[in-house]
């Protein structure tokens, strides 16, 4: 009877399949079930003992797994009895990083999850290689430095680690530690490793750089005390970075060490710029009357007068020019808070240039508030001269930088604004039409154009009409003409097929998607105005008409557009899909099929020859017809 027993389960476990008995193992794995998982590896030999196993966003062998639960006893268990691949690489997803890490090793990953008694079991029984880079170049040593393990990283040098080996761009580990604000590790990696604390990034970054940006004034103070200096390689200088981010502790904290007396002057008039510019809790209009006046007073004591390259007048600046004496800024502070707003970006402009992002980024930022308080055509008057900065300087575009301009165009129409700035319009469609000829983001600018053509579409009569508008719809022809479509779907949509969907592809702003509602009449009656093909065909051919027809609500709208692309723009009515369909064929609600009859009527005579010829199979390709007949044949 126990014989039977026996048997009957072996049948079980036998008639697992290789899925079932896959997951058997690998959830043993992860749980920590030593003995189940020697038990199934031994009842279910697996041909490759490295195999690599799916789970959430991880792609892992079960030695990596058993790292990353800390599952000591499976790892020594795996190591001795059967001998996996010690420096097999996964994929793996941490919970403290945004990132998923690719290619990295079992020995990177217990030193990311902070087990020492897996990293030296691995070392020591595994012989795992201590230098194995991830495909960033991250090795078990920065890992350490990331999470501040000193043991660990004593460990992995004591038994050879380089501390040579940095990260993609040159991001050394010594900057790692400074932006984690690990400050023991900073001070291992210089006290003991030697580390050069003026190393710098492809970017010209500085560990003083990093520990800025970590926010650590006992990083950045041990970083001054170790020989690091106020050094930029072009690019913002670190006592500068400080102020740019108001963070007057940080600034003060370069105190005690030899700046010249225009590097404090300008220190201070930047962190005096920053309070006023700054979109975090750092924002104080009155820190920034304060530190602009010490920075005034010391260009007093120390006899060292503002110096101008050269003077311009800057309309998204109302004109103003920055102030040269103490008396002239006391005299703006009887002005609004808008001249202050002013005077800091003209400071900043001054001392870092036109081309710096943190600059420009301020000008945006300023922008904003006015935008808020419903300031909309100064605001826009900002934002443009941005837009020209970057276009005189050649600096490419963030991808929601356009979008924003169309996020503001939507909250104007929707506070009843009458009047939306022309020149505003114009200039985002010709930066549009920029990055889509050198296909730069091609699905998301399209988009943006897409809404914007909508945002335009739902513009005042009375502003349709004005002759500055002309230039915009010439520019849209343009873009219709060009016929660009979606790439990244592989659906190849059309700005026309687009203004049939249902939703908003790609977007996640509210006053775009209170506006921007589609399937939407006016947006297919300007692109239709504009030239648009209306029978344009994407990847599976399906026409606009394919896909407006196959709506089931809102059908009163479905109707009225139905109407447009057939009586205003001439559709055929009669093309075939992929799968050979009319839109009639693909329709289910019966009142659009009713109208889409009604559409069709009597055929002319080319359609009904055409689809004739292709529903018999009739080769017609090899005959020298011309290509307009070829492709309207191919419609049918």
């Amino acid at each position: 009877m126990h014989a039977c027993g026996d048997n009957f389960y072996g049948r079980m476990l036998f008639d697992y399949s290789q899925v079932e008995k896959d997951e058997l193992i690998h959830r043993a794995t992860r749980q920590g079930r030593v003995l189940s998982l020697e038990t199934y590896l031994n009842q279910y030999p697996i041909a490759n003992i490295n195999q690599q196993y799916e789970y959430g966003r991880s792609r892992w062998t079960l030695l990596i797994a058993a790292c990353f639960y800390k599952h000591e006893n499976i790892v020594r268990m795996l190591l001795h009895r059967f001998k996996p691949d010690i420096n097999a690489v996964g994929d793996v997803k941490l919970d403290f990083v945004h990132d998923i890490m690719y290619g990295v090793s079992p020995l990177w990953v217990a030193v990311a999850v902070g087990h020492f008694g897996i990293v030296k079991l691995l070392v020591e029984e595994g012989n795992a290689n201590i230098n194995h880079l991830s495909v960033t170049r991250s090795s078990p040593l920065r890992a350490a430095s990331y999470i501040g393990r000193l043991d660990i990283a004593r460990y992995l040098i004591s038994r050879g680690a380089d501390i040579k080996l940095v990260r993609d761009g040159n991001y050394t580990n010594l900057m790692l530690s400074a932006y984690r604000e690990h400050t023991h590790m900073v001070k291992y990696f210089l006290d003991e490793l030697y580390c050069d604390p003026n190393e710098y990034d492809q970017d010209g970054r500085t560990p003083l750089h990093y520990g800025i940006d970590g926010g650590s004034f006992d990083v950045v103070e041990l970083l001054l005390k170790r020989g690091a200096k106020n050094i930029s390689h072009n690019i913002t200088s670190p006592l500068l970075w400080a102020a740019l981010d108001a963070r007057e502790d940080l600034v003060d904290a370069f105190e005690n060490y030899y700046l010249s007396d225009l590097e404090w002057i300008e220190a201070r008039e930047i962190l005096g710029a920053s309070y006023a510019n700054i979109e975090s809790k750092n924002y104080n209009l009155n820190k920034a009357i304060e530190h602009i006046k010490i920075a005034y007073k010391w260009r007093i004591e120390k006899n060292l007068p503002k110096i101008f390259s050269s003077i311009q007048s800057i309309e998204a600046y109302n004109y103003f020019q920055e102030c040269q004496t103490l008396e002239e800024f006391n005299q703006i502070l009887s002005q609004s808070h808008n001249r202050l707003h002013i005077e800091s970006l003209l400071i900043q402009e001054r001392i870092l240039g036109q081309k710096n992002k943190r600059y420009r980024h301020a000008i945006r930022f300023y922008g904003a508030l006015l935008a808020d308080t419903h300031q909309y055509d100064t605001s826009l008057r900002l934002w443009l001269y941005e837009l020209d900065l970057r276009r005189q300087h050649k600096i490419n575009f963030d991808k929601w930088h356009l979008r924003s301009f169309v996020h503001m165009f939507a909250e104007m129409i929707i506070n009843h604004v009458d009047i939306i700035s022309e020149k505003a319009i114009l200039e985002i469609l010709k930066a549009l039409n920029d990055e889509l000829s050198n296909s730069r983001n091609n699905d998301h600018n399209l988009l943006t154009l897409f809404y914007l053509i909508t945002i335009i579409s739902q513009i005042s009569d009375k502003q349709k009409i004005l002759p500055s508008m002309m230039d915009i719809y010439r520019i849209l022809v343009m873009f219709v003409r060009t016929c660009y479509t979606t790439i990244e779907n592989s659906q190849y949509w059309t700005l026309l097929h687009l203004s049939m969907m249902t939703g908003l592809p790609c977007v996640n702003d509210n006053h775009i998607m209170a506006l921007c509602k589609y399937p939407c009449h006016k947006t297919i009656g300007l692109l239709l105005k504009c030239g648009a093909n209306v029978d344009a065909i994407d990847s599976e051919r399906n026409t606009p008409l394919h896909l407006i027809a196959q709506r089931k609500h809102d059908i009163e709208n479905v109707l009225f557009i139905i109407n447009l692309l057939c009586d205003i723009a001439g559709a055929h009515p009669d093309c075939v899909n992929n799968q050979g369909q009319t839109p009639l064929e693909v329709a289910s609600n019966i009142h659009v099929k009713e109208h889409l009859r009604e559409k069709i009527g009597v055929s002319q005579l080319k359609c009904l020859c055409a689809r004739f010829i292709r529903q018999r199979k009739i080769i017609f390709q090899n005959y020298r017809l011309p290509l307009y007949l070829v492709n309207f044949i191919e419609k049918h």
